[in-house]
């Protein structure tokens, strides 16, 4: 019986800990593939796209700045779109200006034409338990000849999103001056920090929209231009995307920060890229801190829920 006992509390002991590990957030990164995926269990949850490979011109369009894939809950699906396809500079999530103005020169760290590119440089940490995956890396935004003239610390974590099954994105972005004043500057269209959906969605141009109860219910996108004092569509707090992917809709909620500049310029399109985008100065003494939250989930939820989720974010900023 001691015997049987002990090889019953064995099989238990291992059970467990495959259940604990099936349930876990984990990373898992592929050095030759220049990707890091962040798992849990076996869903994946995120892809970060950190190759740099000048070894082709192909391999150099494909790599020349990083960003992240989203795959969708409940699926091995990534909902979001890589290089290629329509437009090819729009990738995942990922942050950027097509103006960025310093000692006279001006770099399109956007497209990232004319040799101007977005490279990893290291991860300062990979984080992951059964509550969340969270990693830090050292991004370098570099000139043609491959000096910084801005180093990104980027913290990416995610987490199950409890009232939507979804995943919750926190996305915390610090920009450093290594070129004295350095203005950024762009359009609502070519700037910021942005979410593009799936490729599908640009060929049947079926992204629609979901804004707070006091801005316009419409579900196509709003496509307004930059010029006005104040510019129209700006400041509304959050907005959310909704598409169908292979036979699920998603949404993708975006929430604004209300401490960074302002106004706020908020771009929706059609195709499936959204977000925000702001002008500002960095300076050497005072980086740029950005923080935002998206939240991913199959499914359409209400104004209101969006509005709660929305208020809990700000609540965290505080």
């Amino acid at each position: 019986r001691t015997a049987s006992a002990f090889l019953a509390l064995t099989l238990l002991s291992l059970l467990s800990a495959t259940t604990a590990e099936a349930d876990e957030f984990h990373w898992n990164t592929d050095e030759e593939a220049g990707t890091t995926d962040l798992l849990l269990g076996d869903q994946p949850v995120l892809r970060y796209m950190h190759a740099y490979d000048t070894s082709t011109p192909e391999r150099l369009h494909e790599t020349y700045k990083v960003f992240h894939h989203v795959f969708g809950p409940g699926s091995k699906t990534i909902i979001t779109k890589g290089a290629g396809g329509r437009y090819t500079h729009h990738r995942g999530l990922f942050v950027g200006w097509n103006k960025t103005g310093f000692q006279g020169k001006s770099l399109d760290f956007w497209h990232c034409k004319g040799g101007a590119h977005i490279r990893h440089v290291k991860f300062l940490e990979k984080a992951a338990d059964a509550e969340q995956g969270s990693m830090t890396a050292e991004i370098h935004w570099n000139d043609p000849d491959g000096k910084p003239v801005i180093i990104e610390q980027r913290t990416v974590t995610a987490r199950k999103e409890k009232t939507t099954g979804g995943w919750q994105i926190d996305w915390s972005t610090k920009l450093s001056s290594q070129r004295g004043d350095i203005t950024l500057n762009g359009d609502r269209q070519h700037a910021g920090f942005q979410f593009r959906a799936s490729q599908t969605v640009a060929e049947k141009n079926s992204g629609r929209y979901q804004r707070p109860a006091a801005f316009d219910q419409k579900a196509e996108a709003i496509q307004v231009g930059d010029k006005g004092n104040p510019p129209p569509h700006i400041n509304l707090g959050w907005f959310a995307l909704n598409y169908e992917l292979d036979g699920t809709h998603y949404t993708i909620e975006y929430f604004d920060n209300p401490g960074l500049p302002k106004p706020a310029l908020f771009s929706e399109r059609p195709y499936g890229r959204f977000g925000t985008f702001f002008k500002t100065t960095l300076t050497e003494e005072k980086p740029l801190e950005m923080r935002y939250r998206v939240i991913v989930s199959a499914g359409k939820p209400s104004v209101e829920e969006i509005q709660a989720r929305c208020d809990a974010f700000l609540k965290s900023l505080k």
